[in-house]
C-alpha cells in the first residue's frame, strides 16, 4: 500500500555555540550578519508519493478466463484477426464484442438491419433468468433474437405474380416463408388461423360466445394462395417467359433464397440446455407477413404481441459451440454464415415487395 513519506528532522546548534567551525554557517561572510536561510530550522515535513505509471482503473469480471480462451480459439479457428485485440486494449470481453461486430458487418449486417432487426449475442447460459454473463464452462451459445418484428405486405406482389401463372403466388409464398422459417420465426395467416381455432375452443359452451368477434382469416387471405404450389424447376422454366423486370427479380430472388436456406440446418442443442428453456415463451416473430396494411393478420398480431413478453421468450436461433475447440467454433460460424445469407436475401426481397405497396 502506498503511504506518505516522512523526512529527516535536523536542528541547528544552539545560539550559544560560537566556535569558528559553526560561525561560517550562521554568518554572512561579507556583511557579518546572519544568513536568512539559516535563521529557521527546516523541521519535519511530509511528501505525497508520485502515482505516475499506476493504473487508474481496476476491474473484476466473472468469466475472464472463458472469454480469453474463446478469443484465442476464434483466432485459431480463423474467425477473428489479431488487430482488434490491441484496439480493445487487450480486454478479452471487448475483443469478443468487436469480433462479433466485425463479423456481422462482413456478412451483410447493415443490409439485413434495414428490414430484419436481429441481434446476435454470445452467452454461456440459456436460462432466461440469467444475465447472459460468461460462466466458467466450455459450452457456449450464439443466440439470435429480434429487437422488434420486421414487416412486409405481400398482397400487391401476389397479384402481380398471378398475371404470369395462377399457381405462382402460392409458390412464391411457400418458398419465401419456408426458407425464412427454417432460421427465424415468421408470423403469417397460418398463425392467425391457429389462434382463431384456439379461441373457438376456449369459447365453446360459453353462452355469450356468439357476441365475440373473431378475426376473419379467410376473408383476409387471397384466393390465389389456395392453389397448389409449383415445383422450383417449373419456376425456373417460367423465368424464360417473363419480361417484367420486377417479376423476374422476385422470382430469381426467391429461388436464391430457397437455395441458400438449404445449405445448412438448424443445429440441435443438448437436452440439458433445452431444459433451461422449459419456462420460456415461444420465440417472438422476426417478421410479420400481412397481405394488406392493417388487415386482420396485422390486427391479430398486435393483440397477441401484448402477451408475447409475459415470460422471457426463447431465442429464434441457438448455435452451440465449445469455447476451447477451434473446429466447433468454426462450424458454429459456418452455420451462422448460412443463416445470414438467408437474411440478406430475404431483406432484398422484402425491399422489392414493399416498393409495390402504395
Amino acid at each position: 500500500m502506498f503511504g506518505l513519506e516522512t523526512g529527516e528532522c535536523n536542528s541547528l546548534a544552539g545560539a550559544g555555540q560560537s566556535s569558528a567551525k559553526r560561525t561560517g554557517l550562521l554568518l554572512d561572510a561579507t556583511a557579518r550578519v546572519a544568513a536568512p536561510h539559516s535563521l529557521i530550522a527546516p523541521g519535519c515535513h511530509w511528501s505525497i508519493p508520485s502515482l505516475g505509471g499506476v493504473p487508474t482503473e481496476y476491474q473484476f469480471l466473472g468469466g475472464l478466463d472463458t472469454a480469453a480462451r474463446l478469443g484465442k480459439t476464434l483466432l485459431f479457428g480463423g474467425v477473428a484477426v489479431a488487430d482488434p485485440w490491441f484496439q480493445a486494449g487487450r480486454d478479452p470481453f471487448r475483443f469478443l464484442e468487436q469480433t462479433l461486430k466485425d463479423w456481422i458487418e462482413a456478412h451483410g449486417g447493415q443490409e439485413i438491419d434495414n428490414d430484419l432487426f436481429l441481434r446476435l449475442g454470445l452467452v454461456s447460459d440459456l436460462d432466461p433468468g440469467g444475465q447472459g454473463e460468461l460462466a466458467g464452462g466450455d459450452e457456449m451459445y450464439l443466440v439470435l433474437e429480434p429487437d422488434s418484428a420486421g414487416y412486409v405486405v405481400l398482397g400487391p406482389m401476389l397479384r402481380l405474380l398471378e398475371t404470369v401463372h395462377p399457381r405462382l403466388p402460392s409458390t412464391f409464398f411457400d418458398l419465401f416463408t419456408n426458407a425464412l422459417n427454417r432460421w427465424v420465426r415468421i408470423y403469417d395467416y397460418r398463425d392467425v388461423a391457429e389462434r382463431v381455432q384456439q379461441l373457438r375452443e376456449w369459447y365453446e359452451g360459453d353462452p355469450e360466445s356468439e357476441t365475440v368477434e373473431l378475426p376473419d382469416v379467410d376473408g383476409a387471405t387471397p384466393k390465389c394462395l389456395r392453389g397448389k404450389a409449383l415445383k422450383e424447376r417449373s419456376v425456373e422454366r417460367l423465368l424464360g417467359t417473363v419480361r417484367n423486370r420486377k417479376i423476374r427479380a422476385m422470382l430469381e430472388g426467391v429461388l436464391e433464397l430457397s437455395a441458400a436456406s438449404r445449405k445448412g440446418a438448424r443445429p440441435e442443442i443438448a437436452e440439458s440446455a433445452r431444459e433451461r428453456l422449459m419456462d420460456s415463451n415461444p420465440p417472438v416473430p422476426a417478421l410479420v407477413a400481412v397481405f394488406e396494411k392493417h388487415d386482420a393478420i396485422e390486427g391479430c398480431f398486435d393483440e397477441e404481441a401484448q402477451g408475447m413478453l409475459e415470460c422471457s421468450p426463447e431465442p429464434n436461433l441457438i448455435v452451440p459451440l465449445q469455447s476451447d475447440d477451434a473446429e466447433s467454433v468454426r462450424a458454429a460460424f459456418q452455420t451462422l454464415e448460412v443463416a445470414f445469407s438467408v437474411f440478406q436475401q430475404g431483406a432484398r426481397l422484402i425491399k422489392l415487395m414493399m416498393e409495390l405497396v402504395q
